[in-house]
This record gives C-alpha cells, structure tokens and sequence, in this order.
C-alpha cells in the first residue's frame, strides 16, 4: 500500500521546487532563542523529498524557502536535517503525517 520512503540518497543535495511547506517559528520564555522549523516536500526528479530544517539562528528566519520556490540544498544556506525520499511522489496522506511527525515547537515540546 504506497511507497516507503527511502533514506538511502540522504547524503546527496536536494533539488527541486517545493510543492508543500510548513514554516513556523516559536518562542518560550525558557529559552533564549526563538526554535525555527521549515518542513518542506521537495519535487525532485523520479519522487518527492520530504525535508525538515530546525534551528535557532534569526538571521536565516527570513530567508527561509517558501512554497513554490525552486531550491538547491547545496547552495541554500542551511542544511536539511531530515531528508527521505519518496521515489514516485507523495501518496495520500504522507504530507500530513509527516508534519505531525516531524513538526517541532517549544510550546509542543518544550514543557516538563
């Protein structure tokens, strides 16, 4: 039933436009810098990486991909620390469970 994403092509950069992106940034008064997290579906040739991108550095909050936007993670200025591929595209439902699975906030994960 679907494709299983592959974590085998994880160290070569991603390429492609993305065709789905979640952004948000959160702050908490425990720490001392505000928590980004950019999940991304990347179109790529033969599938779709599914990517997420979490960090603390405001000067890239900014300048983080959009949807729509066409990327190369080897000239993008930050490196995905989550990347699966899915060979052929996305199936039904793998976006949303993988931004259930992979969204980070400190007001998610940041209490006791």
């Amino acid at each position: 039933m679907g494709t299983t994403p592959s974590a085998t092509s994880a160290s070569q950069p991603v390429r492609g436009k993305i065709v789905e992106a979640e952004v948000k940034v959160s702050v908490d008064p425990g720490h001392p810098l505000p928590l980004a997290c950019a999940l991304y579906a990347i179109e790529a040739e033969g599938g779709v990486w599914l990517c997420a991108y979490y960090g603390t550095n405001r000067g890239v909050f900014d300048f983080l991909p959009q949807k729509g936007a066409e990327v190369d993670e080897s000239k993008l200025g930050i490196a995905f620390q989550v990347k699966q591929f899915v060979p052929g595209g996305l199936q039904p439902g793998s976006w949303e469970e993988f931004k259930k699975s992979r969204l980070m906030t400190y007001e998610e994960h940041g209490a006791g």
